[in-house]
């Protein structure tokens, strides 16, 4: 049975993710009726000649394409993240303020309250480190990070600062 490790694996999919969809789906197609030797492999995967001498330049097309994404997505993030996260912020510090008020004035469930605006608060810290400093491996986990930074805005969409540009 032919068997690959781990850091081939992982950069086979980074640097060839179609490829290694297409042979994940072959390795699953593989019957029951086939014993899984390495003459079964290779009859299964008659793909191996697209490992050739061209590969070292479609992965530098790839790193080219995905450091082009980061660069926009930084500028993305000092022209619009920003400002959204200074907006989170002051919701999340208004609230907090309430909450403490209503601590002083004795009011029951309020730490419930000051518990929530607290992991609130950690989200959009958590979001930041991945949309302004750039702290992620895929530029997937940068879309998801943009998109869930637009949720938690979109519970203020009734403020006077709220802008339509950071709907999700």
């Amino acid at each position: 049975m032919t068997t690959i490790n781990g850091g081939t694996l992982l950069e086979l999919v980074r640097n060839r993710p179609l490829l290694a969809a297409e042979l994940l789906g072959d390795a699953l197609g593989v019957g029951d009726e086939e014993p899984p030797d390495g003459g079964a492999f290779l009859r299964r995967f008659p793909r191996l000649e697209l490992t050739s001498t061209d590969e070292p330049a479609l992965t530098v097309r790839y790193r080219e394409i995905v450091a082009g994404a980061r660069r926009a997505r930084a500028h993305q993030a000092e022209a619009v993240f920003e400002g959204l996260i200074a907006f989170l912020r002051a919701r999340i510090a208004e609230g907090l303020d309430q909450a403490r008020r209503a601590v002083d004035a004795g009011e029951p469930d309020t730490h419930k309250a000051e518990r929530d605006l607290g992991a609130k608060r950690d989200r959009v810290n958590l979001l930041e480190s991945v949309l302004v400093d750039e702290l992620y491996l895929a530029i997937e986990e940068h879309a998801q990070a943009e998109l869930l930074l637009r949720l938690e805005a979109s519970a203020y969409n009734w403020h006077a600062d709220y802008q339509d540009a950071w709907r999700p």
